[in-house]
């Protein structure tokens, strides 16, 4: 196992996919640290505390937000043909001839992807934080555990994605992701204007949706753990946006997220065992 995972773990390195998504990432952090640079300066030149107290966090989950986006991204594309590619092309009839249990096989895809996902997302909020703390001097509490939480996203895809990738084929697989991770979105955001206008139906298909797929509760929950509405009344302004979270996704929400990713994993061994190959 531990043999797969280092072997899919240098594959995520050399994959195009990750090429793609660093072009991304620093297209959108240069826009990103230039809009952040900015609107900085403009306080400087023209102090308005009470402003900036509700700008600098808001300019914080922005970039996390729109920053998970290209995690997803890199996440859903680079476990998509993870297994059912090796089908389609032939190439696992040369692997599971060789003394590897088919358990090994799919935990080795799964820990190499997922070190290389988290090590990814963990770089990238790391970036992020230091961008605005440079140029804002902003430092929230709870840095470590936001961190933790935005690298555990990519890995609840990756063991959706995993699975699908055992009984998928990879375009279908593909597709099917994409549109559970757009529920996951506008659930989020339809659930935080349930909140807004206290609207107990949309407040429930919110709920329904991250039980569905919870990365966008994860997402909730970082800005909570960064942007404390009790600290500071005027934080709770920023809540009230399409960043913010109006709502505190419980801790529960949290375990639930973990054992997602140990269900769907598990799922997915079981599915590849019994796969006719």
């Amino acid at each position: 196992m531990l043999t797969m995972m280092g072997i899919t773990f240098r594959e995520g390195l050399n994959r195009k996919v990750l090429l793609i998504s660093l072009i991304l990432a620093v297209i959108f952090l240069g826009l990103y640290g230039t809009g952040v640079h900015y609107a900085a300066k403009s306080f400087n030149e023209h102090p308005n505390p009470m402003v900036a107290a509700v700008v600098y966090p808001q300019l914080l989950s922005f970039g996390l937000y729109f920053g998970g986006f290209i995690v997803s991204f890199l996440a859903i594309f680079s476990a998509v043909g993870a297994i059912s590619s090796e089908i389609e092309t032939g190439i696992i009839q040369a692997v599971i001839t060789k003394p590897i249990r088919r358990r090994d096989y799919v935990l080795g895809k799964f820990l190499g992807l997922g070190l290389f996902l988290a090590l990814y997302a963990a770089l990238f909020f790391a970036v992020i934080a230091l961008v605005i703390n440079l140029k804002t001097g902003l430092a929230p509490e709870g840095q470590w555990r936001a961190l933790g939480l935005f690298a555990l996203q990519p890995v609840v895809l990756l063991a959706v994605t995993l699975f699908g990738s055992t009984v998928l084929p990879t375009i279908a697989n593909g597709v099917v992701m994409f549109m559970l991770y757009a529920v996951a979105v506008i659930g989020g955001m339809v659930e935080q204007v349930g909140w807004l206008i206290n609207n107990t139906g949309l407040q429930q298909a919110g709920i329904v949706t991250s039980l569905v797929m919870p990365v966008d509760s994860l997402y909730r929950k970082i800005v909570h753990l960064l942007i404390n509405p009790t600290a500071n009344p005027l934080n709770a302004l920023q809540q009230m946006g399409p960043f913010g979270s109006m709502a505190e996704p419980s801790v529960w929400m949290v375990v639930y997220a973990v054992l997602y990713v140990v269900f769907f994993t598990g799922l997915a061994v079981y599915a590849f065992n019994r796969k006719d190959i």
